[in-house]
């Protein structure tokens, strides 16, 4: 709605294989997106806010500007519209680096980091700022305009390019787990993971702001779950991955939010297997504990040259959700991500599970790296 959703969208489709033989047509039209501003006669938007953000690295708030084209503007929602373009310029250096443009690819993952433009030292949050540069609106997280259908809580952790900067920014990864913990309630969470999920997390199927907890039933925050991947507590993942999928039943309620084309049940079908895209624009997996013993998977063999893939984990229960090990086709697998080459090249992917959380996943290396 805001942003720019068609860079990571392609570029995700070009790292996955999905434009063979139009690579380059794909980059020039997303380089052309990403470098302009659509003239004044497009009915498109595109990256509304783009003059201001190439010149000062944000796009600024201006909630009084008049709308020039239909649908939402990126100045009503400056500090998310930041986020975002700053996301898919990391996508895009991605892309970039992978044809061979080395000039663009430094470019684009250097305008990655604006998101740094929008941190207040003072409050430790993102917050919009005005046409002069200033932070501008409440100080207070949950109350902070200028984001999209959310609050400077909830987009906090829309850095899926540079998650170890984003971990730096806050003061290191203890810091950021705290935080984490706040924002998911986590103490509660573990003392009633459905309630927490029903009563705490969400507070109607629209209700986006003025609030400092997760809401898993909007899409900026369908990441912020395996933003513990990137503090080395990958068991905190799988605790709050188990309490959102249980917002999903098969009854007439049994879709949490609005699933937007399919979004919200994605969430759910990839997040129960245990491997979920965590990185918009590349071919990351984070990993998580399935809710199921066995899933077989069967893939196009024009991607996938086995055509199947099994991911088991024996005896996972609501009680024995924790990673003990990982195997990937017998071998020890220590890293909480999978990349889509690693998946093509493989046929198993196997969990052991137990009931207290162990030390897999949390050396420094097996975090998920930064793309941008």
């Amino acid at each position: 709605m805001t942003g720019d959703p068609v860079t990571p969208y392609l570029t995700n489709a070009f790292h996955h294989g999905l434009l063979a033989g139009h690579e380059e047509e794909a980059y020039r039209v997303l380089k052309k997106n990403a470098d302009g501003v659509p003239p004044a006669s497009s009915p498109a938007v595109g990256r509304e806010g783009n003059v201001e953000y190439l010149r000062d690295g944000y796009v600024p708030y201006l909630p009084d500007r008049p709308r020039a084209k239909p649908g939402d503007s990126d100045f009503h929602e400056g500090a998310s519209a930041t986020l975002e373009y700053a996301l898919a310029d990391g996508a895009l250096a991605r892309m970039a680096e992978a044809l061979g443009h080395r000039a663009d690819a430094e470019r684009y993952a250097d305008r990655s980091r604006n998101y740094r433009r929008l941190h207040d030292p003072d409050t430790g949050f993102f917050r919009p700022r005005d046409a002069r540069g200033a932070f501008t609106g409440p100080s207070d997280p949950a109350r902070s305009p200028g984001f999209h259908e959310g609050t400077a809580w909830q987009y906090q952790w829309l850095v899926p390019q540079d998650l170890p900067g984003l971990v730096r920014l806050i003061g290191g990864k203890d810091a950021t787990d705290r935080r984490l913990d706040s924002f998911f309630a986590y103490d509660r969470l573990l003392a009633d993971p459905a309630r927490t999920a029903r009563e705490v997390w969400v507070n109607g199927p629209y209700d986006y702001y003025n609030a400092d907890k997760y809401n898993p039933q909007n899409e900026p925050d369908l990441i912020a779950p395996y933003t513990y991947l990137s503090t080395g507590r990958p068991w905190k993942t799988t605790d709050v991955v188990h309490a959102a999928l249980t917002l999903f039943t098969d009854t007439p309620d049994g879709m949490t939010g609005n699933d937007d084309l399919g979004t919200m049940s994605s969430w759910m079908v990839l997040s129960a297997i245990g491997v979920y895209p965590v990185q918009p624009g590349a071919d990351v997996w984070g990993l998580s504990t399935p809710v199921f013993d066995r899933v077989e998977l069967r893939l196009d063999r024009r991607w996938y040259p086995r055509g199947r893939f099994t991911v088991s984990a024996p005896g996972t229960s609501a009680r024995d959700r924790y990673v003990r090990s990982v195997r990937l086709d017998g071998a020890a697998y220590d890293r909480t991500y999978l990349t889509t080459r690693a998946l093509r090249g493989a046929a198993r992917l196997d969990f052991a599970v137990g009931p207290e959380p162990s030390r897999w996943g949390t050396d420094a290396g097996a975090v998920p790296p930064a793309i941008g």
